[in-house]
């Protein structure tokens, strides 16, 4: 399994630098409207829990395999609703920058989440 994960985190660095690369894009081209100086904040945190998101459930899927839907199924809800609370603050607390914050971190929220499910789906065909 250990090869499986360095070969996951890999694949997180470039599809990573290929979010980051539509970062900058965006920030480029995109009007002041939708923009936010949190945007490089929130990738690194989304880097950051999607990689810890999977080492939680690799492990999990090693200890207990399963439970391994369950703690699936808890992460996910989990996740989705603080997300949801950290949006609902920030767009409560800055309502000017609230469309530019919230659409990033909904784009990278499902980009993210898209790439952790083919990941795992790879990783247990295997």
């Amino acid at each position: 399994m250990k090869a499986l994960s360095k070969s996951f985190y890999t694949k997180l660095a470039i599809f990573s630098l290929f979010t980051l690369a539509l970062l900058f894009v965006w920030k480029g081209f995109a009007s002041e409207r939708f923009q936010s100086d949190l945007l490089p904040a929130l990738w690194v945190f989304f880097v950051v829990s999607t990689a810890f998101i999977h080492y939680m459930l690799i492990s999990v899927s090693e200890k207990e395999p399963k439970r391994f839907v369950g703690y699936y199924m808890g992460i996910t809800a989990f996740k989705l609703f603080g997300y949801l609370i950290i949006i609902v603050i920030y767009a409560l607390l800055k309502k000017e920058a609230a469309l530019g914050f919230t659409l990033w971190f909904l784009t990278l929220y499902l980009l993210y989440s898209g790439f952790e499910v083919v990941m795992l789906l790879k990783q247990f065909k295997k």
